[in-house]
């Protein structure tokens, strides 16, 4: 028979071991209930739940990180990110937390080694992730190093390189390593990836467009231009390709296929336009690559001894905001 100290100790323990697993079913319900509610829109009910499951389970890292998501969804980041930390304090070894907290650290534009450091810890937990060191290389080159306040080429080459290594016959992570060695003014190791992403994967229109962008930065213009045409081929309704097309043809005097291929991104430009349903703004990309190529279409029909046949695409750019157009205005239409 037990002693009535040993069986006082007993209940307490058993007391203790009850609470804790009812609070956690209690917890795990509230989630529940919580994702429910999301599924409905109502994410102000969610969040109450999930305020109720960590209230009762202050070490429910997974309601933190739904909170996270939330609160991110709501372009609420700062806030996201307090949640997101949380849900790291509570299980260090969730992966998509610190992946979570780097993207928002990367949309804010001013934590670049905090971003670092989340896809750091992230790796640490996935080292034979390909995707996390492309991943890597990515927010170094598109974020600023706080020393050079320029994007780290460097080191976005280095990570890229291991997950090549990691993945040899990834076409994509070539393609990316390329950009990264061009915008690094490597262009002759740029070519020398891109080619080697050709040669693992000759349907992807980009690669050609890509290796003929290249080639065009270098005045390569000739050799460009079979790329170009080859991209075309596999994908018609990209406005980008026909207008690098127009520029390698303009550069080699052919202004009458130029004009034809400016022809082209216009309407494919009116296409996307269009898709938007709102009224662009004289700084969206769409408007300036539309005003920018009527100036080159006006300008091949100017080559072509035609100059005021080109004075209505002068006049379209100039009503568009691009002020080169009254130059062009005053030099070829008065």
């Amino acid at each position: 028979m037990k002693s009535p100290g040993a069986l006082v100790f007993f209940i307490f323990s058993f007391s203790i071991y009850f609470h804790s697993s009812t609070a956690q079913e209690v917890s795990k319900g509230h989630f529940v209930a919580a994702k429910e509610f999301l599924k409905m829109d109502s994410t102000r009910l969610a969040m109450a739940e999930l305020d109720s499951a960590t209230r009762i389970a202050p070490g429910f890292s997974e309601a933190y990180a739904l909170k996270g998501q939330i609160l991110e969804k709501g372009e609420n980041y700062r806030k996201a990110i307090e949640q997101y930390s949380l849900a790291i304090a509570h299980n260090p070894g969730l992966t998509q937390a610190y992946l979570k907290r780097a993207d928002l650290y990367f949309k804010l534009k001013d934590h670049r080694n905090f971003v670092i450091n989340d896809v750091d810890e992230a790796i640490k937990l996935n080292p034979e992730s390909s995707e996390l060191y492309a991943l890597k290389a990515y927010y170094y080159a598109h974020t600023a190093d706080p020393l050079t306040l320029k994007p780290d080429y460097k080191n976005a080459i280095n990570a890229i390189t291991t997950a090549i290594y990691l993945d040899p016959k990834n076409a994509l992570f070539l393609k990316e390593r390329s950009e990264y060695k061009f915008r690094n003014e490597q262009p002759l190791a740029a070519l020398a990836d891109i080619d080697k992403a050709i040669a693992i994967d000759d349907s992807n229109d980009s690669f050609f467009y890509y290796r003929a962008l290249i080639r065009f930065m270098m005045g390569n213009y000739r050799s460009a231009l079979p790329d170009l045409s080859h991209a075309i081929e596999l994908n018609t309704k990209e406005y980008s390709y026909f207008q690098l097309r127009g520029n390698v043809l303009y550069n080699l005097s052919r202004y009458d296929r130029a004009y034809d291929d400016y022809s082209k991104t216009i309407n494919l430009l009116f296409i996307e336009i269009t898709k938007t349903k709102k009224r662009l703004s004289s700084d969206d990309p769409l408007n300036q690559d539309l005003r920018q190529t009527l100036l080159l279409r006006g300008m091949a029909l100017v080559q072509e001894n035609k100059p005021y046949d080109g004075c209505d695409d002068f006049e379209r750019a100039l009503q568009m905001g691009e002020s080169k157009a009254a130059n062009y205005i005053r030099k070829y239409c008065q």
